[in-house]
């Protein structure tokens, strides 16, 4: 289970990604827009870091 949720994870951390390098690629980025991406990207990175900790124990 955990390491099906860490997959969505990484392909949810990807598309935020990708939403941020199309924000940042436009000739006016929304700067809220772009901060609250980069906020749920790190996130979602926590979770990632968090999930893989417990189960290395």
């Amino acid at each position: 289970m955990s390491a099906r949720l860490i997959e969505r994870l990484k392909a949810a951390h990807e598309r935020i990604n990708k939403q941020i390098e199309f924000e940042r690629s436009v000739l006016q980025p929304d700067e809220a827009r772009l901060s609250k991406l980069k906020k749920t990207k790190l996130s979602l990175k926590d979770r990632m870091a968090r999930i893989s900790a417990s189960l290395a124990i």
